[in-house]
């Protein structure tokens, strides 16, 4: 896979809601592993922010080398869990590979 073709993959987990559960086995599928795990520090400026949660690839012998990096997944909480679980709205993808 392509550097192109992950960010298109990840780009399309952006305008969904989501448990943390469902996307972090999306990550691993778009990755093709079994072993990213996402840390949801739930980072917030005090403001009317997004919330930040990361996952990187660099330590991961699995992911090819051309596809390692450092991840970051902005969300925002919904006020309450649909009855799907549901939980976080995406709102945007940061990479640096």
């Amino acid at each position: 896979m392509l550097r192109k073709e992950l960010i298109k993959r990840l780009e399309k987990l952006v305008h969904y809601r989501y448990s943390k559960k469902d996307l972090t086995k999306m990550v691993n599928d778009i990755f093709g592993v079994d072993n990213i795990e996402i840390e949801w520090n739930c980072y917030e400026d005090g403001g009317l922010s997004d919330y930040n949660a990361m996952f990187s690839t660099c330590e991961n012998d699995k992911v090819k080398k051309n596809l390692q990096g450092d991840f970051d997944i902005y969300y925002l909480k919904c006020k309450r869990p649909n009855d799907c679980g549901q939980e976080v709205y995406v709102t945007e993808i940061g990479y640096e590979f």
